[in-house]
């Protein structure tokens, strides 16, 4: 199976500038995606997010085999760099960031999430929630890590984005779309999820995979 994948950033936009606070990333012909998102003072969300995401690419592919044991080098590197970021500064500031990961192995998908994240799987017209219902105050800097492992078929959409991806216009619009054409390109999708975002200036991060 091969998935058809696209993500989309909308910036945040604070005192009228627009604001980096989020990321994402595509591994191994898309068989992996990592999105990220900065926690803290503003000037600090793209470098946290970044730190994040370099970690886990330098993670996930220094080690071979099964994708749990990747996922768990990748979250292993991403608290170090961030880490070595908040270290780094002069000042003593909150930062941190959040890190959603999804992989595509064989017949399956692995979903590793720690901070506030969203991850679904919607097949037909069922959508199931793959990361934990309750938004952890956590990130990479002192949260847990969840896991989730799901058999999945062509034709299923994963769905992964920010919490702010997820905001009740996004979905209404999303259900909508999919309603009416449930072959719609991932790429609409994801731009459904993150222009109410976009609009209230908050900022978001959406991948959607259609597994073929």
């Amino acid at each position: 199976m091969r998935p058809e994948a696209h993500v989309d950033i909308a910036q945040a936009v604070v005192h009228g500038h627009e604001i980096t606070r989020h990321a994402a990333l595509s591994l191994e012909g898309g068989s992996i995606h990592a999105l990220s998102m900065g926690i803290g003072l503003p000037r600090l969300w793209s470098m946290a997010a970044g730190a994040a995401l370099r970690g886990f690419a330098r993670g996930v592919t220094a080690v071979q085999g099964a994708a749990r044991g990747r996922l768990d080098a990748g979250l292993a590197q991403a608290q170090i760099e961030v880490t070595r970021l908040r270290e780094g500064l002069v000042e003593v500031l909150t930062l941190d960031a959040t890190l959603l990961a999804v992989v595509l192995e064989g017949e399956h998908l692995h979903v590793m999430c720690v901070g506030p994240a969203r991850a679904y799987l919607h097949r037909g017209a069922k959508p199931r929630r793959l990361t934990p219902r309750e938004d952890p105050d956590r990130a990479l800097l002192g949260g847990s890590a969840t896991h989730c492992e799901t058999p999945i078929q062509p034709g299923d959409l994963i769905l992964a984005g920010s919490v702010s991806a997820f905001s009740v216009p996004a979905i209404g619009r999303l259900a909508s779309v999919l309603d009416a054409d449930p072959t719609t390109p991932p790429s609409v999708l994801a731009s459904l999820l993150t222009e109410p975002a976009a609009k209230a200036g908050v900022g978001a991060v959406a991948a959607v995979l259609r597994i073929r």
